[in-house]
C-alpha cells in the first residue's frame, strides 16, 4: 500500500472521527439535558432530533416559568455543544495539518534518499555572489535542503514582523519574505529549515536584563566571549521564541531548528540564574520549553529540531548545559548533533588527532546515539564544512550515510565546494 493510499485512509479516519466526536458530544449533552428535567434517557425520544425533543418538552410544560427555564437550558446546551465541537474541530485541523506534513516529508525523503543539506547564512540571502555559489551547489549536486537563519546569533530577526518585542528591540534586519522563500523553494524543490538561535541573544539580554543570566561578581548581565545568555527559565524569552518560530512557519519553512538551546558552557561560578543551576533544574527548564514549543510549531505543519553539542551523544548527563539526549529527543522531531571532528579533544574515540580522522570520529559518535535507542530517522547530524579538505568533508558525509542517516553541512561563510557532494545529471 503506497503513501498516497495511506494518506487518504488517514483523511477518511479523521473525517469519521469528527462525526464520532460530534455525535458523542451531542449525545452527552442530550443526556445531561434530559437528566436535568427528570426525563428518561432510554426512551425513543432520545433518538430523535434534539430540536424536536426540546420542542415536545416545552409543549408539555404549562407554566411560563418552566418554559423560560427550558429555553435558557436549551440555549446553554446549544452553546456548549457548539463551543466543544469547534474546539475539537480546531484540534483535529491542527493534527491533520501535521499529518499532511509528515506524509510530504516521508515522500520527499524517499524520493531523494534522505535529507542532504547545507547551511546558508541568513545575512547572505541577498548577496549575489554567495547565492550564485549556492545555486550552483543546488543545481549540480545531490543537496536538497537549506538551513537558513530566522533569528541569528546577533539577535536579529531576518524577516519583517509586527512582534512587539522585536519592535521594542529594533532587531529586524529583513533579508527575505514569503514570496522570496517560495520562489527559492519551488524552483529547486527544496526542504527549508529555519535556524532560530534561542538562549544566546545579546539584544534581548541587554534590553531585558531581568531576563538574562547575571554576573554577581561584576554586578551586571553575564557575558562570555561577547555572547550574552538569556535565562532558560524566562517565560518572556520562551514565548518570544515560540511566536517568532510560528511566524516563520507561516512564511514557508518546513522545519524550525533551535540552536543554542542550552545554558552557557562555562564553569564560571558567579553566574546567577532564576533557578539554581542543578542537573534537575537545567533538564527541567530546557525540556519544559521544548514541550511547550513543539505542539505550537507542529500545529502549523512545521517540524521541530535542535542543534546540540556532539559530545552529548556520549555523555549520559547534560554536560552542565541542560542538553540530555534521552529527555530532549522526547520533545523533538529531529536532533542534529554537531559532531565536528575539530571539536573533539585528543584521544577521543582513540584518535590522537580527531580532526584528521573524520570518518572514525563521526562514526563512533553517531553509534553512541544509536546504541542509546535514538531512532535513526530522528538523528540528522551537522557535519564539518570548515578546516577540512574536499576529501575530509566527503568522509564526514560517508560516515553519516553508512549509518543510513541524513546530514547537514555547517560553514558559517556559506562556502561549499562542489567536490564535497555527489554530482547529479543536469
Amino acid at each position: 500500500m503506497n503513501r498516497v493510499t495511506n494518506f487518504f485512509l488517514i483523511f477518511i479516519f479523521i473525517f469519521a472521527l469528527i462525526n464520532f466526536i460530534s455525535n458523542d458530544i451531542s449525545n452527552e449533552l442530550e443526556k445531561q439535558y434530559l437528566s436535568s428535567n427528570n426525563l428518561p434517557t432510554n426512551t425513543t425520544i432520545y433518538k430523535e432530533n434534539i430540536d424536536l425533543k426540546i420542542s415536545n418538552i416545552i409543549a408539555r410544560d404549562n407554566t411560563k416559568e418552566s418554559n423560560e427555564k427550558i429555553l435558557i437550558n436549551e440555549e446553554e446546551y446549544r452553546s456548549n455543544f457548539i463551543v466543544n465541537l469547534d474546539e475539537q474541530l480546531v484540534q483535529l485541523n491542527k493534527e491533520l495539518r501535521f499529518l499532511i506534513k509528515q506524509n510530504q516529508y516521508a515522500e520527499f525523503s524517499d524520493r531523494y534518499g534522505g535529507i542532504k543539506g547545507i547551511y546558508l547564512n541568513g545575512y547572505h540571502f541577498n548577496n549575489k555572489n554567495k547565492m550564485v555559489l549556492i545555486d550552483s551547489v543546488l543545481k549540480n549536486t545531490n543537496v536538497n535542503t537549506l538551513v537558513i537563519d530566522i533569528k541569528t546569533d546577533n539577535g536579529h530577526v531576518l524577516f519583517e514582523t509586527d512582534n512587539s518585542l522585536s519592535i521594542d528591540m529594533n532587531n529586524v534586519r529583513s533579508k527575505y519574505d514569503k514570496a522570496a522563500l517560495e520562489e527559492l523553494k519551488n524552483s529547486k524543490n527544496l526542504y527549508l529549515v529555519g535556524r532560530v538561535v534561542v538562549f544566546q541573544d545579546p539584544l534581548f539580554a541587554k534590553k531585558y536584563p531581568e531576563e538574562a543570566v547575571f554576573d554577581t561578581a561584576k554586578n551586571t548581565i553575564y557575558s562570555q566571549d561577547g555572547q550574552y545568555f538569556v535565562d532558560p527559565s524566562s517565560e518572556k524569552a520562551q514565548n518570544y521564541i515560540i511566536d517568532i518560530s510560528k511566524e516563520a512557519c507561516e512564511l514557508g519553512f518546513d522545519e524550525i531548528q533551535f540552536d543554542y538551546i542550552r545554558y552557557p558552557d562555562s564553569n564560571y561560578k558567579y553566574m546567577k540564574f532564576k533557578d539554581e543551576s542543578t542537573f534537575e533544574n537545567r533538564i527541567k527548564n530546557i525540556n519544559s520549553f521544548l514541550s511547550l514549543a513543539k505542539p505550537e510549531i507542529n500545529s502549523l505543519g512545521c517540524f521541530l529540531s535542535a542543534d546540540v553539542f556532539g559530545y552529548i551523544l556520549t555523555n549520559k548527563y547534560d554536560g552542565g548545559i541542560g542538553q540530555n539526549l534521552e529527555t530532549m529527543i522526547e520533545n523533538l522531531d529531529f536532533i542534529s548533533p554537531m559532531v565536528y571532528p575539530s571539536h573533539y579533544s585528543s584521544g577521543s574515540f582513540g584518535f590522537s588527532n580527531p580532526n584528521r580522522n573524520p570518518y572514525g570520529v563521526i562514526s563512533a559518535a553517531l553509534q553512541d546515539a544509536l546504541d542509546r535507542d535514538v531512532e535513526p530517522y530522528k538523528l540528522r547530524p551537522f557535519l564539518q564544512g570548515f578546516w577540512h579538505t574536499d576529501y575530509e568533508v566527503r568522509e564526514n558525509i560517508r560516515a553519516a550515510e553508512d549509518k543510513d542517516l541524513g546530514w547537514l553541512i555547517w560553514n558559517v561563510s556559506s562556502s561549499y565546494n562542489l567536490e564535497y557532494f555527489s554530482k547529479i545529471d543536469s
